[in-house]
């Protein structure tokens, strides 16, 4: 049997990539059981309205940037910007329906 010798720097190396993946597996699990808890609803927008106000308003399993980014990923929005009378795709708890 071969026995490796590591560094010290490259043991560092080694259980930081551990614990990276650890960390993302984690977060991938937590992400799908938010997008369980979940569902889209349409809404049209008013004059006034923003990605913010609705993540405000509306109940739902994400944090403020989280439910940003998934309104403007789920629209296919390049930024933030709403136009009255544009509908939106937004996630809602499936309980608050």
């Amino acid at each position: 049997m071969k026995v490796i010798n590591l560094t010290r720097q490259e043991i560092t190396l080694v259980i930081i990539f551990i614990f990276s993946i650890v960390f993302l597996a984690f977060m991938t699990v937590v992400g799908a059981e938010k997008q369980g808890l979940a569902e889209p609803i349409e809404v049209v927008v008013k004059e006034g309205d923003t990605i913010w106000g609705f993540a405000t308003n509306y109940d739902h399993p994400f944090s403020v940037d989280e439910f940003i980014q998934w309104v403007i990923q789920a629209n296919e929005m390049e930024e933030s910007n709403l136009i009255a009378g544009q509908t939106l795709i937004i996630p809602v708890e499936k309980s608050s329906r």
